[in-house]
């Protein structure tokens, strides 16, 4: 069986915040598109704060950025991400790039999981020519009203899921908090964090994580 290969996208695939990066493109190429923002600001902003509604919050962000029809958000995202990279291209985070490269050249099946909504993580690997990838991410409908985040526990399970089970060869994560995706990994490998997160893996795990520092 091909072996798997698990990707964090935030501090990971993604030097930032994929919501922040996403608006920054999307208002340059179409700054009327902050009028419906704006309207819907005391809605978004405490549902964007609330972890639990985060990923509704989201992808009610998205469709007002990009309006029109939403079997195109993909499309459209992809286009701000672009947009965006254009002028901060450091955000596309080079040496993660090039090691899904690597582990597909390796016969890998390389899918990314990340608690980032599933629209806006897809439309970033669009961006940076990873398109092709399968993304497990978190996915808020409004009516009727349904939240689910790739998140800890949630994220394996919905890994399993969509046809990734445990074990999986490598997982990549910046954050403690996908412990549960290291546990079920041959080799974790903890990105561009401290000793202190490092340490709390290696305390839970029995065994340390491997650290890589990526720019």
């Amino acid at each position: 069986m091909q072996p798997t290969v698990v990707f964090d996208l935030d501090k990971v695939l993604l030097g930032g915040d994929a919501s922040t990066l996403f608006l920054h493109g999307r208002l340059r190429q179409a700054p009327v598109r902050a009028i419906p923002l704006l309207l819907a600001s005391p809605l978004l902003v405490p549902g964007s704060a609330v972890p639990q509604t985060r990923p509704l919050a989201a992808r009610v962000m998205t469709r007002l950025a990009v309006g029109g029809r939403s079997e195109s958000d993909v499309d459209a995202v992809a286009s701000a991400y672009g947009e965006a990279l254009a002028r901060k291209p450091e955000a596309a985070v080079a040496e993660a790039i090039a090691r899904v490269h690597r582990h597909q050249r390796d016969g890998d099946r390389v899918v990314v999981a990340t608690g980032c909504e599933e629209v806006l993580a897809r439309g970033f690997l669009a961006a940076i020519g990873l398109g092709e990838l399968d993304v497990v991410g978190s996915t808020g409908v409004l009516w009727p009203p349904r939240v689910r985040r790739a998140m800890g526990g949630s994220k394996v399970a919905m890994l399993t899921e969509r046809g990734y089970p445990p074990p999986w060869r490598v997982a990549y994560s910046d954050s403690d908090s996908d412990l549960p995706l290291f546990a079920g990994a041959q080799r974790p490998v903890l990105v561009n964090s401290d000793e202190k997160t490092a340490r709390r893996i290696e305390r839970t795990l029995g065994r340390p994580p491997e650290t890589v520092t990526w720019r």
